[in-house]
């Protein structure tokens, strides 16, 4: 094709006819122009093809992350519901003054349980710090990722909350004062302690604070699913 269009351009200038030729040159630049455009274009339909596969590779790891914190956020929930009866058991029989109880002892050494969250974020870490979470140009869909993982920082502040409560209760009030051999016998005293009955009340808070967070985690994992579904709908 080259040596086709030299060969013109020769006999073209051999037969002294410039103006032709000039047509003919602005033509060949002109011809060079649309053939970068279109190498352009389809570079360009192929990087857009490729960002979309690899955007929906990413919304089927995101929706499996959902998957799995939504699953243990459940898990936690269900957890500190069953902790909180517990510590409402304990609230009763204080306030009763109920210090012989022999539901006491059981109880309060159900109060050293503890669960945390451990989710999981590696495909959104991996969004971030790639820069890939821009192929998400939809903003109400990048807004819904953000949002569900940031929900992951309240949920661990209220757990530390709950965590440094537990800490001091243990070390500064059980590991001192309780004999965990002798709970059952030695009940009657450490159950008028004031250190032991701010911290049934304590925990409840904290207890609440943790079941809040974990239902607003829930929710928002969800309507990041909901997100997605309707994205599969418009494909």
């Amino acid at each position: 094709m080259i040596k086709f269009f030299r060969h013109i351009r020769k006999k073209l200038l051999s037969e002294n006819k410039f103006s032709k030729y000039l047509i003919y040159a602005i033509g060949e630049i002109v011809l060079v122009i649309i053939g970068i455009l279109i190498a352009l274009a389809i570079n360009e339909n192929a990087k857009e093809k490729n960002n979309l596969e690899l955007r929906d590779l990413y919304i089927i790891q995101l929706e499996d992350e959902a998957n799995r914190n939504i699953e243990r956020l459940k898990e936690l929930k269900d957890f500190t519901i069953e902790m909180l009866k517990e510590v409402d058991t304990l609230s009763y029989i204080l306030y009763n003054k109920g210090y012989d109880n022999p539901k006491l002892p059981p109880k309060a050494f159900k109060l050293m349980d503890t669960e945390y969250f451990n989710p999981s974020t590696v495909t959104y870490e991996n969004l971030k710090f790639s820069g890939d979470l821009k192929l998400f140009d939809d903003l109400n869909l990048r807004n819904s990722i953000s949002e569900a993982y940031e929900t992951i920082n309240d949920v661990k502040y209220v757990e530390d909350l709950d965590f440094s409560g537990f800490e001091d209760y243990y070390f500064n009030f059980l590991i001192k004062n309780v004999s965990f051999f002798e709970m059952q016998l030695t009940a009657k005293n450490y159950a008028k302690e004031i250190h032991f009955q701010n911290y049934i009340l304590a925990r409840r808070t904290s207890l609440n604070l943790n079941k809040e967070a974990y239902e607003r985690s829930i929710k928002s994992f969800n309507k990041l699913k909901a997100v997605f579904a309707e994205l599969k709908d418009d494909n």
